[in-house]
């Protein structure tokens, strides 16, 4: 119990130490280019893709940026086609990338991971689309025939 309570301390630790290190580091430092402004029409044919890159966790965080650098992953990902809509890290599992992106650059967004990341994380993807203004109009259009029906 007593070493479990410390793997995790520690790990919380490097994890802080890595994330401070990170905020000083210079601009031109590698790390993930954050598309916010890539062309993705909403009304066009798009999806949000979900991505959990979870960490290899026999690899140190060493190890993990390493091989990366040498796959040239964050040349590779998020692909130019790709908006990000958001990038969490969740501790002492990986990360979770949304992105938005026609549904013919999937293609780019895979091999981007195949290649990429690789030996470093386990991926899992997760398509889905927009909901919202499906939900919106529908409820609507419901509201409008409950005020028909309570007329009449």
């Amino acid at each position: 119990m007593l070493r479990t309570a410390l793997l995790i301390f520690t790990f919380c630790s490097v994890s802080l130490i890595t994330a401070n290190a990170q905020k000083t580091e210079p601009k031109t430092a590698p790390g993930p280019p954050v598309q916010m402004d890539a062309p993705v029409d909403s009304t066009s044919d798009s999806v949000l893709v979900t991505i959990i890159l979870k960490y290899q966790q026999d690899k140190s965080f060493a190890e993990l940026r390493r091989r990366l650098e040498a796959q040239g992953f964050w040349e590779l990902f998020p692909p130019a086609e790709a908006r990000v809509v958001s990038w969490n890290v969740a501790v002492g599992f990986g990360h979770i990338v949304t992105l938005k992106m026609r549904s013919s650059a999937v293609r780019q967004l895979y091999l981007a991971i195949s290649n990429g990341a690789w030996g470093a994380f386990n991926s899992e993807v997760y398509m889905s689309y927009e909901y919202m203004p499906i939900w919106q109009d529908y409820m609507e259009k419901r509201n409008e025939a409950k005020e028909e029906r309570d007329e009449n």
